[in-house]
C-alpha cells in the first residue's frame, strides 16, 4: 500500500512539473530585417537566424516577381525549438508549417521530412506570396466571406508543388519507386497530405513541367483560376498527370 503511494505521488509530481512547463510562456528572442521580424525559441542559435534572415531577404523580391505580386512588406517569422510549442501556438497538428493570411508564418526548426530550415522557410513564405496573388485577383469590393470560400477550394497539389518548386525542395524521381514502376499519382493522390504525402516529393517537378510545357504566364494563371485544369490548360487531369509523367520519363528516368 505504503509502495502504491509513493508511486502515486511521484506520477502527480511529474504532472504537475509538465503542466507548468506547459503553461509557462515561452522565452523568446526578436531579430528584424528589412521585410522580417523573427520571433524565435531562446534556445535556437541566433547565428541560424542570421542565416535564415539572409536566406528571405534574398528571395523576397525573387518569388514576387516570379508571380508578379508583391508579397507583404512586413513578415512575421515564428520559428520553435519543440513541436510541442508549434502546436500549441498553431493548433496545427499534422503538419511542420503554416501561415496566417500574408504577413505571418510559423514552422518547427526541425520539421519532418526536410532538414534544412532555409528551405522550410522559404517554403512557408512561398506560400504567403501565393496567397498574395490570389488576393490581389479578387474582384472589388472585396469580400472576405466570398474569398474564403474559394479559398478553401483551392487544391493541395498546386499549394504544395508552388512552395515545394520556389523553395529548392526537389526529389530525384529515380528514387521514387512508384515512379519508377510507372504508377504515377492522379491528382486526387496528390491531393492527400496524410496517405503518402506525394505531392512533396512530386511537387518540383509538377512545377517545373507547368512552366517548361506552357510558361510562367499560364502557372500564374492556373493559381489565378484556383487549380482549373481544364480552363487554364485545356487538360483533364488524367491527361495533365500523364503528361507530367511523360516530361520527367524523357528528362529523369532515362
Amino acid at each position: 500500500m505504503r509502495k502504491l503511494k509513493i508511486i502515486l505521488i511521484a506520477l502527480a509530481i511529474l504532472l504537475l512539473g509538465l503542466l507548468i512547463v506547459f503553461l509557462l510562456p515561452e522565452r523568446r528572442k526578436e531579430m528584424k530585417t528589412q521585410h522580417f521580424t523573427f520571433l524565435f525559441s531562446s534556445s535556437i542559435d541566433s547565428t541560424k537566424i542570421s542565416e535564415l534572415a539572409k536566406v528571405l531577404e534574398s528571395n523576397y523580391s525573387r518569388i514576387g516577381n516570379d508571380f508578379k505580386t508583391k508579397p507583404s512588406d512586413h513578415i512575421e517569422v515564428n520559428i520553435y525549438a519543440q513541436r510541442w510549442r508549434y502546436i500549441k501556438a498553431t493548433k496545427n497538428w499534422g503538419g511542420s508549417g503554416n501561415i496566417e493570411g500574408i504577413s505571418k508564418l510559423h514552422f518547427v526548426e526541425q520539421a519532418w521530412g526536410e532538414s534544412d530550415s532555409r528551405k522550410v522557410a522559404v517554403h512557408e513564405f512561398a506560400h504567403t506570396v501565393t496567397l498574395k496573388l490570389l488576393l490581389d485577383n479578387e474582384p472589388l469590393p472585396f469580400n472576405s466571406q466570398r474569398f474564403d470560400h474559394q479559398f478553401a477550394t483551392f487544391p493541395t497539389w498546386l499549394w504544395e508543388a508552388v512552395s515545394v518548386y520556389e523553395a529548392g525542395q526537389f526529389v530525384d524521381p529515380k528514387t521514387l519507386p512508384y515512379l519508377t514502376n510507372g504508377k504515377y499519382p492522379s491528382i486526387s493522390e496528390l491531393n492527400n497530405r496524410i496517405k503518402g504525402g506525394k505531392i512533396y516529393d512530386c511537387g518540383y517537378t509538377i512545377a517545373e513541367f507547368i512552366k517548361t510545357k506552357f510558361g510562367q504566364d499560364n502557372f500564374i494563371r492556373l493559381i489565378q483560376n484556383y487549380g482549373d485544369l481544364k480552363g487554364t490548360l485545356q487538360l483533364t487531369e488524367e491527361q495533365f498527370c500523364r503528361e507530367w509523367y511523360g516530361y520527367i520519363k524523357d528528362k529523369y528516368l532515362k
